[in-house]
């Protein structure tokens, strides 16, 4: 049994964290949580009976010594907290992005290799049931030819905002061009625009990666509403996914169509399970009990956010020329 200690009791952390944590019961004891909005801690206290509440994150480590901290938090408070984990010898969650820039990215990184901890960032797509089928299909028939990420949202960048929306949320769909992919990109075509609002909200690259295998990522935040898709493509297949509820597989000039929750073998509504979260979790847990690294670990997950730094440097390059 794991003892975990809790930093942050926000939207994100109690409608996605919290819940499949909760549901690991079992095998991770929810001991501790710090939070500095007594409301907020007032809800999780309820909700999940913790007995030991904080509102400084450096005094719980201290008290309870947790084998592990989700540190759930805005990207703009995040990198003090983590280090601090990191500093105490803990096995650290982080949601994405993990910090505010790439420079609090490779900080953490160095912390992490330094006092030899995992730190796993919560980039969930690459759990999903959908993409693990497609991947396992095009695995037995490869290589990988194309990969593509798209997320469309109606969602206003403001020019104040404090980080862009593809540090902040189209890494998601960064990260997953990248894990479908398979390597590393060698040469990165990429736009970024701005339509009807202040700041960039669309944005589009080509990627090269080094297996030869072309990835393409579409992100805009200025489109009719929510959609999540991804493609990949092997030599006589291709998984077209809408995650995470459904992937349509071309093999062999036939088509079939699966449910997310059926490739997990779950039911329908049971979506933490096969959108990925839960299985994140678990795997996280298994990766400490074993001491190896996490798919999503900060050791990994350095290069997809360089790959979002060539995204946009990509775009600079092209607007000087």
């Amino acid at each position: 049994m794991l003892k975990a200690g809790f930093i942050g009791a926000g939207g994100r952390g109690q409608s996605a964290h919290y819940p499949s944590v909760h549901r690991l019961a079992d095998r991770v004891e929810m001991a501790a949580v710090c939070e500095l909005d007594e409301e907020r801690l007032k809800q999780v206290v309820a909700k999940y009976g913790f007995t030991r509440t904080y509102q400084d994150h450096r005094a719980m480590l201290d008290e309870i010594d947790p084998d592990i901290v989700y540190c759930v938090m805005n990207e703009k408070w995040l990198l003090q907290p983590a280090l601090d984990c990191i500093a105490a010898g803990k096995h650290l969650f982080i949601e994405k992005p993990p910090g505010a820039n790439s420079d609090e990215t490779r900080a953490i990184l160095a912390a992490a290799e330094r006092e030899e901890v995992w730190v796993m960032v919560g980039l969930q797509r690459r759990y999903t049931a959908v993409t693990r089928e497609a991947m396992r299909l095009v695995a037995a028939k490869g290589p990988v030819s194309l990969a593509t990420t798209t997320f469309n949202k109606q969602l206003p960048q403001r020019a104040d905002e404090f980080t862009t929306t593809l540090w902040n949320d189209l890494v998601h769909i960064v990260d997953l061009l990248r894990y479908m992919a398979g390597g590393e990109p060698v040469e990165v075509t990429a736009y970024q625009d701005k339509f009807g609002g202040e700041g960039f909200n669309h944005y589009t690259a080509l990627v090269r990666f080094d297996n030869r295998a072309t990835g393409v990522m579409l992100g805009n935040r200025a489109s009719g509403g929510r959609v999540l898709r991804s493609e990949l493509h092997g030599v006589g297949v291709g998984c077209y996914m809408k995650i995470p509820s459904e992937i349509e597989i071309h093999e062999d000039n036939q088509v079939r169509t699966l449910g997310g929750w059926e490739i997990d073998g779950v039911p329908e509504d049971d979506v933490p399970r096969y959108e990925g979260l839960l299985t994140m979790h678990e795997h996280f847990i298994d990766c400490v009990v074993e001491n190896r690294q996490p798919i999503t670990d900060i050791r990994d997950v350095i290069h997809s956010i360089a790959l979002v730094d060539q995204i946009e440097a990509a775009e600079i390059m092209a607007a000087k020329t």
